[in-house]
């Protein structure tokens, strides 16, 4: 798989379905990819989650509609989706920074967000230290909340961190799972069925967690499995978020482009905080990607 075409792929689909696309998971089978993988590469390519991208061309459009055609705000705000002219109000207001009837009146400028065209020029991937290593099936223990695609960089470090402060263990793990059916909770069952009426369009469960051996499992807390596979291992320079959420960025934007012995899979990754230098001096962390050779 190409992930440069699957980007462009995925930009044409958006743009020539803009009126009807429901969201990532829709554009995901179109291109044939994992919605969760997907949805990360898209943002750290090109700065939006694919829902803000929909909602921006929309009310470009929209905006586009008023300005041009002798039309009732009503129906243009049905038309782009919006169940009532209120609710469109509030969201076109909000991006051009002007409301529909002063847009229409042309006594305001709109803001413009044309299709996005990307050209890629993707560097090798031998400026970063990657292990492929199978390993077997274990388990976690810790706590769990879902995050938003659009706000993960800034609130999950925070949550890391709360779990983490004043604890014995050295190393630690974030487990990432969207909606995937073998990352099992402790009756054995798909874990993102705990959470009832997520939807995963741009949402994924998070996990901040130590090695469980069993035992009792301390309140507020849950056992999650990890199932057998072949991770990609990306070793970051030194145990700072910037160094990791930079490893992040590295590897959907450019490592997913470049790869073609390994194909990713699935729609869970785990990083690794906190693990101890060779020479005794200091730590780092990691990103674990699951992956299969391909065939």
């Amino acid at each position: 798989m190409n992930w440069a075409n699957v980007i462009n792929e995925t930009l044409r689909y958006l743009e020539t379905n803009i009126m009807t696309v429901q969201g990532p998971k829709e554009v995901a089978m179109e291109v044939h990819v994992s919605s969760s993988y997907l949805q990360n590469s898209f943002q750290m390519i090109t700065g939006y989650t694919i829902g803000e991208y929909i909602r921006s061309r929309r009310l470009y459009l929209a905006a586009m509609d008023l300005i041009e055609k002798d039309e009732k705000i009503i129906d243009v705000a049905a038309r782009y989706g919006y169940e009532t002219p209120e609710s469109f109000t509030k969201a076109f207001t909000r991006f051009h920074d002007a409301t529909p009837n002063e847009v229409k009146k042309k006594n305001k400028p709109v803001k413009a967000f044309l299709p996005l065209k990307l050209t890629f020029s993707v560097k090798g991937a031998d400026t970063v230290d990657v292990l492929f290593e199978k390993m077997p099936e274990f388990k976690i223990v810790g706590v769990s909340d879902v995050f938003e695609n659009a706000t993960c960089f800034q609130k999950i470090p925070g949550f890391v961190y709360d779990f983490i402060n004043g604890r014995e263990e050295n190393t630690y793990y974030g487990l990432s799972v969207g909606e995937c059916d073998i990352v099992l909770n402790s009756e054995g069952e798909p874990w993102y069925k705990d959470m009832e009426g997520i939807t995963f369009e741009e949402k994924f469960f998070f996990m901040t967690a130590t090695k469980y051996e069993d035992g009792e499992v301390p309140e507020g807390m849950q056992v999650i499995t990890i199932p057998e596979t072949i991770w990609a291992k990306f070793r970051c320079r030194d145990n700072s978020t910037e160094a990791l959420q930079g490893m992040r960025r590295y590897i959907f934007s450019e490592w997913l482009f470049d790869v073609d012995e390994y194909e990713v899979v699935d729609e869970f990754n785990i990083e690794r905080y906190g693990i101890p230098n060779d020479d005794g001096t200091g730590y780092y962390n990691e990103i674990w990607i699951p992956v299969r050779r391909r065939k």
